[in-house]
C-alpha cells in the first residue's frame, strides 16, 4: 500500500513571506529587478485598472517599471550615457541607444522604436565611431538578443538588451577604468583645492 501524498507547496502568504524575506537587505532597484525577472520567468500577468475605471490586462514587464538610474547614473545626455555605459561593440551600442530613447532621453524626445538614422545620428551626438552600413549592426544586435524587430529597418530593445544595460554595462575593464578616473578627478579636485 502506497503512502499518502502529502501536499507541500506553500500558500500564497507563506510564499509572500519568502519573497520579502529573500529581498528584504536588496536596495529597492534590485528588489524591482528581482520582482520583474521572476513575473516574466512565470509568464505572470497583471490587472491594472486604466484611467477610465476599466480594467486592462498588461504583461508583468510593462507592469513593473524598468528601474530609473537614480542621482549620478541618471543622464538626459546620449554622450554622457555612452560613456558611464562604455559598451563594448557596435551591437551593445545600439541596445545603449535604444535604451536611452525609451528610458533616459528628455520626455519630448523619447522613442520606442529605432532605426539606421537614429543610431547613426546617437553615434555623431555620443562621439562613437561611425560604421558603413548601420542597418546591419542593427540586425546584428537583434540576432545577439540585445533588440526585437519592430518592422521594416526598425527596432525596440528586448528584455535582453535591457537587462544589459541596466546592470551588466559597464562591465569589467570598463567599470574599473571608470571608478579609476572617477578617483583621479577627486584627487586632482583636492590637490587644486590645497594649493589654493
Amino acid at each position: 500500500m502506497s503512502s499518502p501524498v502529502v501536499n507541500t507547496a506553500k500558500s500564497p502568504l507563506e510564499a509572500a513571506q519568502t519573497i520579502v524575506s529573500e529581498l528584504a537587505n536588496m536596495t529597492p532597484e534590485n528588489q524591482l529587478l528581482a520582482v520583474k525577472f521572476a513575473t516574466e520567468t512565470l509568464g505572470l500577468k497583471f490587472l491594472v485598472p486604466s484611467a477610465t475605471a476599466h480594467v486592462t490586462t498588461v504583461h508583468a514587464s510593462q507592469a513593473l517599471a524598468t528601474p530609473a538610474l537614480t542621482g549620478a547614473e541618471h543622464s538626459t545626455n546620449i554622450r554622457s550615457f555612452t560613456e558611464m555605459k562604455a559598451p563594448r561593440s557596435d551591437q551593445q551600442f545600439a541596445a545603449v541607444v535604444a535604451y536611452f530613447y525609451q528610458f533616459e532621453a528628455k520626455e519630448g524626445e523619447r522613442k520606442e522604436e529605432i532605426d539606421a538614422d537614429v543610431v547613426k545620428e546617437a553615434a555623431r551626438l555620443a562621439a562613437w565611431p561611425q560604421v558603413q552600413r548601420w542597418n546591419m549592426t542593427l540586425t546584428n544586435a537583434k540576432n545577439a538578443g540585445y533588440l526585437d524587430s519592430a518592422g521594416t529597418g526598425k527596432y525596440k530593445l528586448s528584455s535582453v538588451g535591457e537587462n544589459l544595460v541596466a546592470i551588466t554595462l559597464p562591465s569589467g575593464d570598463a567599470a574599473r577604468k571608470r571608478k579609476m578616473g572617477k578617483n583621479l578627478k577627486t584627487v586632482k579636485r583636492r590637490t587644486i583645492k590645497k594649493k589654493k
